[in-house]
């Protein structure tokens, strides 16, 4: 019987680098779907722990030979994402010849990939945070400095001595588009709400950051915000998420749902005088932006309203940030206002012991 599975390796092309992208492509007798989350295989992260999914609509095959890619570019993008793979590129053929055949044009999101590698000349803006960086800037709406920029994962890599070496410049430059980034909040658990989740400490293995990068970068608990997610705060976040949000906190400019954590491996930094950029995992995510649902949206809210009443229950609107006629609310996947992290609290370390009883009455020894 001829096997049913395939399993290919990632060529990573630096040290430190993972095979960290969730994709599936099912194939339906009328047409194709694509799916983008944040969870892996096995049943602990689908079942107990919060992730993130997108799922395209059905794509039908094309029925003409005109121009069937959205106008978002995806099909080219996610072409472009798989040829990186390179030699494991060739054995991904049948499947990027089988994606020519879709009509992709009901899609409106982006997708916004990381591949292993150094990127530079017309790739500089292919990948990475400078790929995140180069639609943002494209967009009519820019956030004032006024609006909150925010950060969510499961996991934190090594940023450097401190702020302004890479997370405050370099990546919080790409998060502001053609702007400031404005204030920045950064969304991982304290010790407190793993200890208090579904699994209890043991919720704390998807949130591997380890006591020797956090001894290094002490200066990054002044960004911490608490996982709190009103009904599903007990569900340990695997998600990651970047966003940008109103001083009000009833808009959002834009969301990206990812498999990126936050990292220089995940994201990338710039090398050789700023002239290319290395990234050392493969990632992939999808990024919305309001215009591409709505013709003449440049925010998301984050109730549901409609353009009649949005100023009304909103207030003036934000310089040229409109509505458009029904708009549902976006479903960011924590608590807005942020909770910050209290004098008491403390990031969760993943070798790190703890003594106090989780909900299961089990205690922490790494």
């Amino acid at each position: 019987m001829e096997a049913l599975t395939t399993i290919l390796r990632a060529h990573i092309r630096y040290p430190f680098g993972s095979h960290h992208t969730k994709m599936m492509f099912l194939k339906y007798r009328d047409g194709l779907k694509i799916v983008i989350h944040t969870a892996n295989m096995i049943p602990d992260d689908w079942n107990l722990r919060t992730q993130g999914i997108w799922i395209s609509p059905k794509l039908p095959l094309a029925t003409d030979a005109s121009n069937t890619d959205s106008a978002t570019k995806f099909r080219s993008d996610l072409i472009t994402y798989l040829e990186g793979y390179g030699a494991g590129a060739t054995r991904l053929r049948t499947w990027i010849d089988d994606l020519k055949l879709y009509d992709f044009r009901e899609i409106k999101v982006y997708l916004v990939a990381s591949v292993s590698g150094s990127h530079g000349g017309p790739a500089l803006h292919q990948f990475g945070h400078l790929r995140l960086k180069m639609l943002l800037q494209s967009r009519k709406f820019n956030p004032p400095p006024s609006w909150l920029t925010v950060g969510q994962f499961s996991s934190i890599g090594s940023l450097g001595a401190q702020p302004n070496k890479w997370l405050t410049t370099e990546f919080a430059g790409s998060l502001a588009g053609r702007g400031s980034c404005g204030e920045l909040r950064l969304v991982f658990p304290c010790v407190e709400d793993v200890r208090n989740s579904l699994e209890g400490y043991l919720a704390g293995g998807c949130l591997p950051y380890t006591q020797f990068t956090a001894d290094k970068q002490p200066w990054l608990r002044e960004f911490l915000c608490r996982w709190q997610a009103g009904g599903h705060s007990r569900a340990a976040p695997h998600i990651k998420s970047y966003t940008r949000i109103s001083p009000d906190n009833k808009l959002a400019a834009w969301f990206l749902l990812t498999s990126a954590n936050l990292s220089k491996a995940a994201w990338g930094n710039l090398i050789k005088s700023r002239t290319q950029l290395m990234i050392r995992s493969y990632e992939l995510g999808v990024l919305f932006l309001p215009e591409c649902f709505q013709t003449g949206a440049s925010c998301f809210p984050l109730s549901s309203l409609t353009s009649a009443n949005a100023n009304s229950e909103m207030g003036h609107l934000p310089g040229d940030c409109t509505l458009a006629d029904e708009i549902p609310a976006f479903p960011i996947p924590y608590n807005i206002p942020l909770s910050p992290y209290r004098k008491t609290d403390e990031p969760w370390i993943v070798d790190k012991p703890h003594t106090a009883p989780d909900t299961h009455g089990r205690i922490w020894k790494p």
